[in-house]
């Protein structure tokens, strides 16, 4: 018996200690990233995940030649500007590469873990019921996340969707004691200021129909069927967070000009009102319990990619197209079961709310029992209690 365990061994460590993994390229991004060759100097973990197991390769990992990888992501992130959860992106489809998740699940987490860690992020490992957990640390509000606070500081798990079973809010964490890292270590953002220009064949074309004023309008975008694969694991975040991620270029050059030269001649009510029935009429509106039995949140470019959205989704879309086609000023009213956007007009007219001493006209952009304009609220809101859950100002 101990033969054959010390065979298949020797075998698995044939296959992995010094084989060469050829250069594969991650093109998800328009400028590809080329994994470097480099000899796999270390077999991927085979030993129970304990604390002293996981320390003890995560050693090995950090004097491997892996790091070479780990620096050719460092620069890749640094030279295109990618935000942390675009570069996360980046990341995991590498270690993919490197360490099947399929094949070894473990591992492919700690290769996860070192190339964040070896470039410059707080990240952390801890077992729960001898599952291996990877976190990563951050100053953001992340809504619907398991997290622990370590030295005063907040870690969000970032594998959380790959342990459905776990008991986050009652089973044991213990948090793995890790060596003093050689760089200086930053928090994670979620915010994504800026996206990375996309290859071509990511877009696909979507027609989007519908009418105002009884006049059928039909809009022949580009849309990036890479978006959804990358948010498929975005948290919920503060409205700020999600409302400002940008469209992908080629689908806003589809999108913008076109919905200008359609209203460029209304007056500006008119025109709110005219993005406001686009984002309530082109869409079909099913709520996230039904969908994906969870709250979540879609982007603007979300909202557009899917063919059914809730009233968060649908404020960030028409938040976004208020934003760029208009730049008006605009607040989140946000109710204990729904959430409507006011813009400040040039004419005051209709339902209001009040911010900062200035009046805003409710728009309602999404479906209710009866179509309203903007300024008219549904009778089941005028009584209930908002607040201002956001609050943009050019």
């Amino acid at each position: 018996m101990f033969c054959n365990i010390w065979f298949r061994g020797l075998i698995l460590l044939l296959l992995t200690i010094g084989h060469t993994t050829y250069a594969q390229t991650i093109d998800i991004y328009k400028e590809a990233f080329h994994i470097p060759n480099i000899v796999a100097d270390i077999a991927p973990m085979q030993e129970a995940v304990t604390v002293a197991n996981v320390q003890q390769y995560t050693r090995q990992l950090e004097q491997s030649n892996y790091q070479v990888v780990a620096h050719a992501l460092g620069a890749y992130k640094e030279e295109h500007h990618l935000s942390d959860w675009m570069y996360y992106q980046m990341v995991r489809r590498t270690a993919n590469y490197l360490n099947p998740k399929v094949t070894n699940y473990v591992s492919y987490t700690l290769l996860k873990w070192y190339f964040m860690r070896e470039t410059g992020f707080d990240v952390r490992l801890a077992i729960i019921k001898e599952q291996l957990l990877f976190y990563v640390q951050s100053n953001e509000d992340v809504y619907d996340v398991p997290y622990f606070v370590y030295e005063g500081k907040s870690y969000i798990c970032l594998n959380r969707h790959d342990f459905q079973k776990i008991d986050f809010d009652r089973d044991e964490l213990q948090n793995i004691p890790l060596d003093v890292p050689k760089n200086k270590l930053s928090a994670f953002s979620y915010k994504i200021n800026q996206l990375p220009d996309f290859t071509e064949n990511n877009f696909s074309n979507k027609l989007i129909d519908f009418t105002f004023n009884n006049v059928p309008y039909q809009f022949d975008i580009k849309v990036n069927k890479a978006m959804d694969t990358l948010f498929v694991n975005y948290p919920v975040l503060n409205y700020d967070a999600y409302f400002n991620i940008p469209v992908s270029n080629s689908t806003y050059q589809t999108l913008i000009p076109e919905l200008k030269k359609a209203i460029h001649k209304m007056p500006q009510r008119k025109g709110v009102e005219y993005l406001m029935e686009f984002v309530r009429n082109a869409f079909t509106y099913e709520s996230d319990i039904v969908a994906v039995g969870k709250e979540q949140r879609f982007s603007p470019e979300l909202t557009l990619i899917n063919d059914k959205s809730d009233c968060d989704d649908r404020i960030a879309l028409f938040y976004f197209l208020v934003k760029e086609v208009y730049n008006l000023p605009m607040v989140v009213v946000r109710y204990p079961s729904h959430v409507m956007l006011a813009v400040k007009l040039d004419h005051i007219k209709g339902a209001t709310v009040s911010y900062n001493n200035e009046q805003y006209v409710i728009c309602e952009p999404t479906p209710q029992a009866k179509a309203l304009k903007v300024g008219e609220i549904a009778d089941k809101y005028k009584n209930q209690v908002y607040e201002i859950a956001y609050a943009y100002h050019p």
